[in-house]
């Protein structure tokens, strides 16, 4: 059996990878690793996966063969954009056209004691052949991030998941903050723990426990910063901890701003289209559309430079060697610096 599991929603491609280790290579049963195989799509030849998906399964009916960026390998940056037809990566040689031949019969060739699972965390082109390989001998199920409505509904599944529930406008709120479904669910884990079961999530209790409500004043403190406004970004962090809101608080809601900023100038560098970063970083267009503009004022190095400064502070605070107050504030300085 072949299975590809592709998409920008990381999150959802993750979660149907377990989902199907657990049903055929279960962490309960005592054989489950002796016949679970992993390989590096970047790296293997076809007579690596001919041996893995041939090889029989130890005291079991199925074993199971992960193969995690295969599609991706022969996918031009054009390509993976969708204007161009199947090409070897940038910097390989033309033998690699011969390989993903090579690779589409194995494709053809899986027995049934065999579940081949191919892993693209993110997006491939579906007008390659390798990929039209994998179509045409498995399945295919690609994972798209919801948006809008959707987002919200999952919003709402994920809840329910953990035994609470939230209203309208908490859900709005945290759709608009958090377009990431990894940190969605990891952020609604934690609203669960603090409401109990049978609780529900609304804006008291963002403002009490989420930094996404707070994801707004934290971009109006990143615009001020790239603007250079030292001034106007200090009195935006004023009015956050005024608001009643630690620095401790403030500090994971400025990482993920800055990530952001990351992602979309580093798709700015690439001369990614504008109409398509939401798709390929897997944000929504709302997070897109703001966030852009900001991105256009810092380089890539300046960003980097600001990232690692987080992580210090972060760990500084963490293990005592920081006073948080005081911290954050030279920070957002030095951030405002050209």
């Amino acid at each position: 059996m072949l299975i590809t599991l592709v998409g920008p929603d990381r999150y959802s491609v993750g979660v149907a990878l377990k989902t199907y280790l657990a049903k055929y290579a279960p962490e309960e049963a005592a054989l489950g690793d002796l016949n679970l195989t992993r390989l590096d799509g970047a790296k293997i030849t076809p007579d690596d996966l001919t041996r893995a998906v041939q090889a029989i399964g130890f005291l079991a009916e199925q074993r199971v063969v992960i193969v995690e960026g295969l599609l991706s390998r022969f996918t031009s940056k054009a390509a993976d954009e969708g204007r161009a037809e199947d090409k070897p990566a940038k910097g390989r040689g033309k033998t690699d056209l011969g390989l993903s031949e090579g690779f589409a019969q194995v494709f053809g060739e899986v027995p049934e004691t065999t579940i081949l699972v191919l892993v693209e965390r993110g997006g491939v082109a579906k007008n390659g052949s390798l990929y039209k390989a994998a179509a045409r001998y498995g399945k295919v199920e690609e994972y798209i991030p919801p948006k809008g409505a959707a987002l919200e509904r999952w919003i709402t599944n994920r809840c329910a998941e953990v035994g609470v529930k939230a209203d309208y406008s908490a859900k709005a709120t945290l759709a608009a903050a958090l377009s990431d479904l990894q940190m969605l669910a990891n952020e609604i884990d934690k609203l669960a723990l603090y409401v109990g079961e049978g609780g529900t999530i609304d804006e008291r209790v963002l403002r009490d426990m989420s930094f996404a409500s707070r994801q707004e004043d934290v971009f109006e403190l990143t615009n001020a910063v790239a603007r250079r406004d030292t001034k106007g970004a200090l009195v935006q962090l004023q009015r956050l901890i005024e608001g009643g809101t630690a620095p401790e608080g403030i500090l994971p809601a400025l990482a993920w701003q800055v990530r952001t900023l990351v992602q979309v100038r580093d798709m700015i560098d690439n001369r990614v289209p504008e109409g398509y970063m939401a798709e390929k970083a897997a944000m929504s267009d709302y997070v897109v559309r703001k966030t852009v503009g900001q991105a256009r004022q810092f380089s890539m190095s300046k960003l980097m430079q600001i990232h690692q400064k987080l992580l210090e502070l972060d760990h500084g605070i963490k293990t005592g060697r920081a006073e948080a107050d005081l911290s954050i504030d030279a920070l957002v300085v030095e951030m405002c610096r050209s």
